[in-house]
């Protein structure tokens, strides 16, 4: 998989210019091992998804895409999320495009009226959403499903920070490095610390209908991305992106998306 080189120079470009063209996004786990293999680049890389396997055309057809970009056609506004976390221990997975980290205890979410439980997070280096053209170094998305199936995404930007994010700690120091890895941690990790919830404040977010981000890229999904980045220090995002490499998928057109 392609590196930025020097690593260091790539995260601070991130962090501080517009996003360059890139692929890739996660909303549920990794393709069965029988469907076609994708990519972040190249011959199978996003442009290509949509002709890679017929049951994934909507990611060349579709006109409610993810990611997109926000602050433009897509203005944020307040609103309460309702995450109601519990200490859980999970298994971090390596799937060949991302880390996914399957919640084992019960999580739920209640955002503008709708009702989630929460099913696995995982990361994206750089972040896929962008606000005004500038993308973060990284974005966790927390996914969640209702009883009748239907996903909704909470995407959270990691930003730098001076100091170590000690509960992220716990997950960078156990980080499994090749795909098909897994790593169990069973001491409990405290999600609300994790992404700094602020449980019962009203906060900027952005909300939209999309799709998931990789392959099928299924529209129906009811994304929320909250304007206020967790944080991390930039040798806890070293450590993630070595793991990680570049895993965004390129931002879609909104059409006429509100």
């Amino acid at each position: 998989m392609r590196r930025c080189v020097p690593l260091l120079l790539a995260l601070v470009s991130f962090a501080s210019s517009p996003r360059q063209v890139r692929a890739q996004s996660h909303a549920q786990p990794q393709a069965q091992s029988h469907a076609p293999h994708w990519t972040y680049e190249g011959a199978e890389g996003p442009r290509a998804w949509g002709r890679l396997d017929a049951t994934w055309k909507v990611c060349g057809t579709g006109h409610e895409q993810s990611p997109i970009d926000l602050g433009g056609s897509v203005a944020p506004h307040k609103a309460r999320i309702d995450e109601r976390f519990s200490a859980t221990p999970f298994v971090l997975f390596h799937n060949g495009h991302t880390i996914q980290a399957a919640i084992e205890r019960p999580s739920e979410l209640t955002v503008e009226g709708g009702h989630f439980s929460a099913a696995q997070f995982h990361f994206h280096h750089p972040s896929e959403h962008t606000v005004g053209g500038k993308a973060y170094p990284a974005e966790l998305h927390l996914v969640h499903k209702n009883d009748r199936g239907e996903l909704a995404v909470l995407g959270i930007f990691i930003e730098f920070a001076s100091q170590d994010n000690p509960v992220f700690e716990a997950l960078i120091s156990r980080l499994p490095e090749a795909a098909g890895d897994s790593v169990h941690l069973t001491t409990p990790v405290d999600l609300a610390a994790l992404i700094e919830d602020h449980a019962g404040e009203s906060e900027e977010i952005f909300s939209y209908h999309g799709s998931l981000t990789t392959p099928p890229c299924s529209e129906g999904v009811k994304w929320t991305v909250r304007s206020r980045p967790m944080h991390a220090s930039f040798r806890q995002l070293q450590r993630l992106v070595a793991v990680l490499g570049e895993s965004a998928r390129p931002v879609q057109p909104v059409f006429d998306r509100r």
